[in-house]
C-alpha cells in the first residue's frame, strides 16, 4: 500500500472516530458511560464487520491502531482479549453462514492474538504490583478464549488442528500456572528471553518429570522442541493439563463448600457454573476419564446421575469407580484361590486366570465403549446448557441496549426542545430590546421637534 493511501486511510479512520463522538454530543455524560460499557460487554455478542464486508479493512485498522496509541499493560491485556474474542465471534458467525473460506484466516488470527494476549495477561499477572481482582479477572478471561465451538474446530484443516490444540492448551495453561510461579523464577526465565508461554511449559515440565528447569532448557538449546522433549522424558500433554485442571477443580469446589457454608447464593451460582465449565474444558482437552476402570455400566451410570445431580463431586465418584472395580478384582482372585488351592493343578489355574483376565479385559471395553457414551451426551447436555445461557444473555443484553437507545433518544430531545426554548427566548429578548431601543429613539426624536 502507498504512503498516500496509508495516510488516506488513518485520516478516514480518524474521522470516523470523531464522526461517531459527535452524534451523542448532546447526551448526558453518565448516559455515554452507560451505553460505552454495555458496548464493551457485547463485544462477543455483536461481532460488527466481518470478513465478507467490504469495509472489514476498516475494523482491522481500527485495532491496529487502538494497540498502537495503548501503552498501558493492562489496557493492552483488554485490547487483545477482545480482538481474540472477536476472531472467535466472527469465526462462528462465518460457519453459521457457511462462509468456510474465510476460516483458515481467522483462525490464523485468532491464534496470533491468543499468543499476544497471554504474553501481555501474563506480564499483568506475574506483576506484583497489580491488585489480584485484576490479575483474576484478565486470567479468566485468558482462559475463557481457549474455548472454541465444535462446528469451527471442526472446520479446521487436520494439518493445522495439532497446532491449534496445543497454542489453546498452551493459553489455558498460562492463565492457571503463571499466577503461582515465584516471580523471581519468572525474572530469572525472562532474562533468558523465553515468553510466558515457554516458561509455563519449562515448569511444568520440570515438575512432572523430577528434572530441574535448567535441565528442561538445557535440552531446549540442543534444539528439541517441547513435544520431543516431552516424548523422551515419557511424559503426555494431558498428564500436565489434567494436573492443572485437578488443582483448579479442588480450589473450585473448596470455595463452593466456604459459599455454601456462608450461604452466598451469588458466589454459588458463579462456582456451579465455572465447574460444570471445567467439565467442559476437560472433554474439550482429552483429559476426562483417561483413567478410570469400572465394574460394569451400572456403577457408572448411578454414579455419573449423582454428579449431575450435584449429589456429589467428580472426584468422588471417581473414587467410588476405583474402589469398586478393586473389590471385584480382590473378590475374583480370592474365589480363585479358594476353588483351586488343592483341586486343581498348576496348568489349569493358569488357564482359568487367562480366561478371567480376558473376561475382565472385554468387561473393561464395554465400560470403556459406555462411559465414552456417557461423556458425549454428559458434554452436549453441558453444551446446550451453555447455549441458552449464552442466548438468554444475549437477549437481555439486547433489551438493556434498546431501552439504552430510548433513553439516549429521549435525552436528545429534550436537549433539542431546551435549545429551542432558549433559541425562542434570546429572539424574543432582543426584540424587546429592539423595541426599547426604538421607542427611545422616537421620544428623542419627539422632544428635539
Amino acid at each position: 500500500m502507498k504512503i498516500k493511501d496509508i495516510c488516506a486511510t488513518g485520516f478516514l479512520i480518524v474521522g470516523v472516530l470523531f464522526t461517531s463522538n459527535s452524534v451523542y454530543a448532546e447526551v448526558d455524560t453518565s448516559q455515554l458511560n452507560e451505553i460505552e460499557d454495555l458496548n464493551n460487554e457485547d463485544v462477543i455478542e455483536d461481532t460488527g464487520l466481518t470478513p465478507d464486508n467490504f469495509f472489514y479493512f476498516l475494523d482491522k485498522a481500527v485495532e491496529n491502531l487502538q494497540l498502537l496509541l495503548t501503552t498501558d499493560s493492562e489496557k493492552e491485556s483488554e485490547l487483545l482479549l477482545q480482538i481474540v474474542a472477536e476472531r472467535l465471534s466472527e469465526s462462528e458467525q462465518m460457519v453459521d453462514e457457511e462462509q468456510e473460506e474465510y476460516m483458515s484466516e481467522l483462525i490464523e488470527e485468532y491464534l496470533v492474538a491468543l499468543e499476544k494476549a497471554q504474553e501481555e495477561v501474563a506480564e499483568v499477572v506475574s506483576n506484583e504490583q497489580v491488585e489480584e481482582d485484576i490479575k483474576e479477572t484478565l486470567a479468566t478471561e485468558l482462559e475463557d478464549s481457549t474455548t472454541v465451538t465444535e462446528e469451527v474446530t471442526e472446520t479446521i484443516e487436520e494439518e493445522k488442528l495439532v497446532e491449534f490444540e496445543e497454542r489453546q492448551q498452551e493459553a489455558y495453561l498460562v492463565a492457571n500456572v503463571v499466577k503461582d510461579l515465584d516471580p523471581e523464577k519468572v525474572a530469572e526465565l525472562r532474562a533468558q528471553e523465553l515468553g510466558f508461554g515457554q516458561i509455563v511449559k519449562v515448569v511444568t515440565l520440570a515438575e512432572e518429570s523430577g528434572k530441574t528447569e535448567e535441565e528442561i532448557i538445557a535440552l531446549l538449546q540442543e534444539g528439541k522442541g517441547f513435544g520431543e522433549i516431552a516424548k523422551e522424558l515419557n511424559i503426555h500433554p494431558s498428564q500436565i493439563m489434567k494436573k492443572v485442571m485437578a488443582k483448579k477443580e479442588k480450589e473450585m469446589e473448596q470455595l463452593l463448600e466456604e459459599a455454601n457454608a456462608s450461604g452466598d447464593e451469588e458466589a454459588i451460582s458463579k462456582l456451579s457454573t465455572s465447574l460444570a465449565n471445567l467439565d467442559i474444558k476437560k472433554l474439550d482437552f482429552n483429559v476426562t476419564y483417561d483413567e478410570l476402570t469400572v465394574e460394569d455400566k451400572a456403577v457408572v451410570d448411578e454414579t455419573e446421575i449423582e454428579v449431575v445431580s450435584d449429589e456429589t463431586t467428580q472426584d468422588e465418584a471417581n473414587d467410588t469407580i476405583v474402589e469398586t472395580i478393586e473389590e471385584t478384582e480382590n473378590e475374583l482372585i480370592e474365589e480363585t484361590t479358594s476353588e483351586n488351592t488343592e483341586e486343581v493343578v498348576e496348568d489349569e489355574v493358569e488357564n482359568e486366570r487367562k480366561e478371567e483376565t480376558n473376561e475382565l479385559s472385554k468387561v473393561a471395553t464395554e465400560v470403556a465403549e459406555a462411559e465414552k457414551q456417557a461423556a458425549k451426551e454428559e458434554k452436549a447436555r453441558l453444551k446446550e446448557l451453555e447455549k441458552e445461557a449464552k442466548q438468554q444473555a444475549k437477549e437481555e443484553a439486547k433489551k438493556e441496549k434498546e431501552r439504552l437507545k430510548v433513553l439516549e433518544k429521549e435525552a436528545a430531545e429534550q436537549a433539542r426542545e431546551e435549545a429551542k426554548e432558549a433559541k425562542e427566548k434570546l429572539k424574543e429578548e432582543k426584540k424587546e430590546q429592539a423595541d426599547k431601543a426604538k421607542e427611545a429613539a422616537k421620544g428623542k426624536q419627539n422632544k428635539e421637534d
